[in-house]
């Protein structure tokens, strides 16, 4: 059976920012990588946006490294 109302998603630099909580919560966010890898939570897109332009370099060198 489908969900009545799918989860809110966003995309930036090619990860995936799924709302898994209350908007005002910390860790409300939940960031993945388009490879599936957690990048981790954030308590406001504004600062998922800001983990990922953060972290997305030493991710994709990693994921490279691992390949």
């Amino acid at each position: 059976m489908l969900p009545l109302h799918p989860v809110p998603c966003w995309t930036h630099r090619g990860c995936r920012v799924r709302l898994v909580g209350h908007p005002l919560c910390e860790g409300a966010y939940e960031i993945r990588h388009g490879s599936g890898a957690l990048m981790g939570t954030a308590s406001s897109l504004s600062a998922a946006r800001q983990l990922i332009d953060d972290h997305i370099v030493l991710l994709r060198q990693r994921l490279a490294a691992s390949a």
